[in-house]
């Protein structure tokens, strides 16, 4: 049975991952537009891999302290 610091814990990761999922679709928009309007696709593979590193990065730290100040706020109510 989980208990409800590892449930709140979930839940504020599961939040930080939907917003930044809303900022990646705005960003994948701007990166759309940005290989249309560059038709040489020079060094695109390489600059895919450092996005998804970078995104990858921000997800593990996003979700780790989101959740971990989800439980903060949480125990400091109670």
């Amino acid at each position: 049975m989980i208990n409800t610091n590892a449930f709140i814990f979930l839940l504020g990761g599961l939040t930080f991952l939907c917003v930044f999922s809303f900022f990646k679709d705005a960003a994948m928009e701007v990166f759309k537009k940005e290989l249309t309007a560059n038709e040489a696709h020079d060094g695109v593979w390489a600059k895919l891999f450092k996005v998804f590193f970078v995104d990858w990065l921000i997800c593990v730290l996003g979700v780790l302290a989101t959740g971990v100040l989800f439980v903060v706020i949480f125990n400091l109510a109670h």
